[in-house]
């Protein structure tokens, strides 16, 4: 009788202490999903924020499959003519912006981040003769 409940003994502190190595490594599988998920969101919302002019659309929101990327734009630096190679300049005027971003999915917020961005506006037109 006494070596059954020396076994069960032994059997219940290794049951214990693979019970907790198990749930360690659910919560760091929990905290591994969280990270790409918000890896994999901050991605789409980089690549969805190349597509915006900062200097025409200093603040906006856009909706893509439960995902919301909303930014308001801030100015970095007066907006300047555009220079060509040989110092002429361009057809545009330019300005650098700080871009915050913040990104939800299904109504809950899931990364927050800045990221410099550059605006233009087309000031001068090409004259054809």
């Amino acid at each position: 009788m006494l070596e059954a409940i020396v076994a069960l003994v032994i059997f219940s502190l290794g049951a214990f202490s693979l019970y907790g190595w198990l749930d360690v490594n659910l919560r760091t599988l929990g905290r591994i999903e969280a990270g790409r998920e918000a890896l994999s969101s901050g991605q789409s919302a980089l690549d969805l924020l190349r597509r915006v002019n900062p200097m025409e659309e200093p603040s906006g929101r856009r909706q893509v499959a439960g995902l919301v990327v909303e930014w308001l734009a801030e100015p970095l630096m007066e907006p300047t003519d555009g220079l060509g190679r040989l110092g002429s300049p361009t057809l545009y005027e330019i300005g650098l912006y700080r871009m915050n971003v913040r990104v939800s999915m299904d109504g809950r917020p899931v990364q927050a981040f800045s990221v410099r961005q550059v605006g233009w506006r087309q000031v001068r037109f090409l004259e054809l003769d």
